[in-house]
C-alpha cells in the first residue's frame, strides 16, 4: 500500500510540474516574440478559415459530385446512425462554431508555451485583439466574400464576440491573480494603460449582457446602442492598453468600421412611405423603386429602413454614425415601378406619408437562381429550362438550376416567398409555397399582388377561426394589383371573376374545385410562433428548450406511420345556394384562385419528400401514400436540382433545415434574426 500510495504522490505531483505556472518563466524577449506570433497565427486562420475555406465550401455545394458526396454521407450514413442521428450536436450550428472558435484560440494560446503563465496571459490577450478584424469584418453589409450572404455570417459573429470576451476575461483574471500574488496589485492597476484595459474589459462585458436573448429581444434600442459604441470604444481603448502595440490591428479595425460608415452614407436614400393595414398584424408598405440608390436584380431582395428626423440635424448625424436600421423583403419584382415591403406591427412605428431614411438594395445569395447568361462553370447547362426567345426576352426570364422547390415561409416572411413563386412559375419550376399565418385576415395581402399563385398553400392557424365563420371568394385578377396607396378597398375585397377551375396537384395536397364561400375542416391548432416576423426577435427561451422542442416537434421524414397527418383542405358547401352573397361579414375573404387554404398546423412528412421525389400521388388516394415498396430509388443528379427553402421563425426555419437535411436535399434559409 505504501508503494502504490507513493507511486500516486508521484504521478499527481508530475501532474502539477506539466500545468502552467507563473513560476514557469521565460526569457522576456522570447515572450515577447511568442506572444506576437500567437496574434499572427489566430488571424491568419480566421482568414483562411472565413475568406477561404467558407466560400469555397458554399462554392463546391453547387456541384454535382459534392452534392453526391454530402447526399450519401447524410441521407445514406449518418441518418442510419440513429445514436449520432438524434444527438443534439449532429444538428446544433452553434456548437460546432463554438468548439471550432474556442479551439482555434486554446491552440493559438497554448502552444509552444512551456507552461509559462505569464507568457500564457500575454497570448491571451493578444488572440482576443487579433480575433476584433475578423469578427467586425463579418458584419461588413453587403458581405465582401464570394457566395456567401452577410447574414448567414451573423452566427460566426456572435460565437466570436463570446470567445473574445471570454479571452479577454481570462486575460484579466490571470493577470489579477499574478499581481495579487506578487502584492503589486494596486501599483499595475493604477497604471493608464492598464486601467484602459479594465474599462475595454468592462465594456466587452457589456456588451455580452446586452446580447443576451432575453435582453435583446425585451429592449433591442439598448442592445444596439450598446452593441455599436462599445465596439467604437473597446478598439480605441485596447489600443493604447496592448503591449506590445497593435497598431496594424486598430487600423484594420477602423478601415472596417469607416467603409461600414461610408458604404451606408452613400448607399441610403430618403423615400415618402405608403402604408395600408392589411391586417391588425400586418401591414404593406409602398414608395417608387426608383428612389432606392441600387435597384436590385434579383427577386427577394432586401433593404434595411431607419427613420428620418427631418426638424432635427443632430439626430440625423446620429441616426448616420449609429445606424438602427430594420431589415425588410422586397416582396415586389425587380422589374415592378414600386417597391413593396410585407411589415409585421411592432415597436418601430411606420406612418403613411412619411420620410425614412432607405440603404439598399441588397442583394440575396440563392446558389440556384442568377440573372447573367454566363453561367458559372461549375454549374452545367440544363435542357428542361424553356430557352425560347420571348422566354428570354422578359425581365422574368431568370437562370435557374432547380427542377422543383419547396418553400416555407411564417408571418410577414411570404414577401420572400411571393417573388420566388412568381419568377420559378414564370420559367417552368414546378414550385410548392407553404404560407404558415395566424390571422385569417392577412390573407387580404395577396390582392395586391398580380401574381402567378399556383402553388400557394396558405395555412391559417389562429385557434379562435372557426370553419363556419370563414367564408372565401376565389376570383381572377385579370387586371392589375390595386395599389397599395388604395387603402379605402381594403374591406370590400378586390373584383373578380369567380372561377370553378381546379388547380393542379401538388402531391400530398389534392386540389379542390375553386368556387364561392367555401368552408373549412378543422383540424389541429398552432402555438404564437405560427405567426412571428423574421425581421423581429422571437419569443425567450433557452437555447437548450428551444433545440429540446425542435427535436421533439420535427418528424424523421421518412417515419410516415407517426408522423402523416391529412390537412384540412376548402371544400364548397352542399348548400352554396342558401348563401347570401350581399351579406357583408368580416370574414368574407376574396384571394386569387389556384390558392389553397387549409386550417392548421402544416408537417413536412413522407409525402412532401415523395413529391421533391417526383413521385407525387396521381389521382386521389385514402391515405395519400405513394410511395412504392419496389420503385426505383431517384438519382442524385435529380436530387440535386430538387431545393428547400424556408423563411420565419427560428424554430420553423430550424425544423425544416433538419427536414430537408435528413433528406440529403439542397437547403437555403433567410432569415433576419440577430
Amino acid at each position: 500500500m505504501q508503494v502504490i500510495r507513493e507511486l500516486l504522490q508521484y504521478q499527481a505531483l508530475q501532474i502539477v510540474q506539466l500545468l502552467p505556472s507563473f513560476s514557469k518563466s521565460s526569457d522576456r524577449l522570447v515572450r515577447r516574440v511568442m506572444v506576437q506570433k500567437a496574434g499572427i497565427a489566430a488571424i491568419w486562420v480566421s482568414v483562411l478559415a472565413l475568406g477561404v475555406v467558407l466560400p469555397l465550401w458554399n462554392y463546391l455545394s453547387l456541384t454535382r459530385w459534392f452534392f453526391k458526396l454530402r447526399h450519401y454521407a447524410r441521407h445514406d450514413l449518418l441518418r442510419k446512425r440513429r445514436w449520432f442521428h438524434r444527438s443534439r450536436f449532429y444538428h446544433n450550428q452553434a456548437f460546432k462554431i463554438c468548439t471550432f472558435w474556442v479551439i482555434v484560440s486554446l491552440l493559438c494560446s497554448l502552444v509552444s508555451s512551456g507552461g509559462d503563465l505569464i507568457q500564457i496571459t500575454k497570448r491571451l490577450g493578444r488572440v482576443a485583439v487579433a480575433l476584433m478584424p475578423p469578427l467586425l469584418f463579418l458584419t461588413l453589409r453587403p458581405s465582401p466574400l464570394p457566395y456567401t450572404l452577410y447574414l448567414s455570417l451573423l452566427p460566426i459573429h456572435k460565437w466570436i464576440s463570446r470567445v473574445v470576451v471570454l479571452l479577454s476575461a481570462l486575460h484579466t483574471l490571470l493577470y489579477s491573480w499574478y499581481f495579487i500574488q506578487s502584492r503589486s496589485f494596486i501599483n499595475k492597476v493604477t497604471k493608464l494603460a492598464n486601467i484602459w484595459g479594465v474599462v475595454a474589459l468592462f465594456l466587452f462585458v457589456l456588451i455580452a449582457i446586452t446580447s443576451v436573448s432575453q435582453v435583446r429581444r425585451h429592449n433591442f434600442r439598448l442592445f444596439y446602442y450598446t452593441h455599436y459604441l462599445a465596439t467604437w470604444l473597446t478598439v480605441i481603448l485596447i489600443h493604447y492598453h496592448a503591449r506590445p502595440p497593435v497598431s496594424y490591428y486598430t487600423a484594420m479595425n477602423c478601415i472596417i468600421l469607416i467603409a461600414q460608415v461610408a458604404y451606408r452614407i452613400f448607399h441610403t436614400t430618403r423615400i415618402r412611405a405608403t402604408v395600408v393595414h392589411v391586417s391588425p398584424s400586418l401591414l404593406l408598405i409602398d414608395f417608387p423603386m426608383s428612389d432606392l440608390s441600387s435597384k436590385p436584380i434579383m427577386p427577394s431582395s432586401h433593404i434595411r429602413m431607419a427613420a428620418y428626423y427631418r426638424h432635427s440635424p443632430l439626430k440625423r448625424i446620429f441616426q448616420q454614425l449609429i445606424p438602427l436600421q430594420h431589415p425588410y423583403t422586397i416582396a415586389s419584382l425587380p422589374n415592378d415601378e414600386s417597391v413593396k415591403l410585407i411589415v409585421r406591427c411592432g415597436n418601430f412605428e411606420i406612418r403613411n406619408n412619411s420620410e425614412y431614411l432607405v440603404t439598399g438594395a441588397f442583394e440575396p445569395k440563392i446558389d440556384f437562381l442568377s440573372k447573367s447568361r454566363k453561367r458559372a462553370s461549375a454549374i452545367e447547362p440544363f435542357s428542361f429550362q424553356n430557352q425560347s426567345p420571348v422566354l428570354l426576352a422578359s425581365p422574368l426570364h431568370y437562370n435557374i438550376d432547380a427542377r422543383r422547390a419547396l418553400i416555407v415561409t411564417g408571418g410577414s416572411a411570404i414577401s420572400f416567398g411571393l417573388p420566388l413563386l412568381r419568377i420559378l412559375n414564370f420559367n417552368g419550376v414546378t414550385v410548392r409555397v407553404k404560407w404558415v399565418t395566424r390571422d385569417y385576415r392577412d390573407l387580404k395581402l395577396l390582392k395586391y399582388f398580380k401574381n402567378n399563385f399556383e402553388g400557394l398553400e396558405i395555412y391559417v392557424t389562429d385557434p379562435k377561426t372557426e370553419e363556419q365563420d370563414l367564408r372565401i371568394d376565389y376570383v381572377d385578377f385579370d387586371d392589375e394589383a390595386p395599389s397599395a396607396s388604395n387603402s379605402s378597398e381594403m374591406g370590400s375585397g378586390t373584383a373578380g371573376n369567380t372561377t370553378n377551375d381546379s388547380g393542379d396537384n401538388y402531391g400530398t395536397f389534392k386540389s379542390t374545385d375553386t368556387s364561392l364561400l367555401p368552408t373549412l375542416k378543422s383540424h389541429g391548432r398552432s402555438n404564437q410562433e405560427d405567426e412571428i416576423d423574421f425581421t423581429q426577435m422571437f419569443s425567450a427561451r433557452s437555447a437548450k428548450t428551444k433545440l429540446s422542442k425542435v427535436a421533439q416537434e420535427i418528424p424523421i421524414p421518412f417515419n410516415k406511420e407517426s408522423t402523416f397527418r391529412k390537412p384540412s383542405i376548402l371544400t364548397p358547401p352542399s348548400d352554396i345556394e342558401n348563401f347570401d352573397l350581399g351579406e357583408s361579414s368580416q370574414k368574407n375573404l376574396k384571394i386569387p384562385a389556384g390558392v389553397q387554404v387549409f386550417l392548421g398546423r402544416p408537417k413536412l412528412t413522407h409525402h412532401d419528400y415523395q413529391w421533391c421525389l417526383e413521385k407525387e400521388c396521381i389521382g386521389p388516394s385514402d391515405t395519400n401514400d405513394c410511395s412504392q415498396s419496389g420503385a426505383t430509388r431517384a438519382h442524385v443528379d435529380d436530387l440535386s436540382r430538387v431545393w428547400v427553402i424556408a423563411a420565419g421563425p427560428l424554430q420553423l426555419v430550424e425544423s425544416t433545415k433538419r427536414w430537408a437535411t435528413d433528406g440529403g436535399l439542397h437547403f437555403h434559409e433567410e432569415s433576419f434574426t440577430f
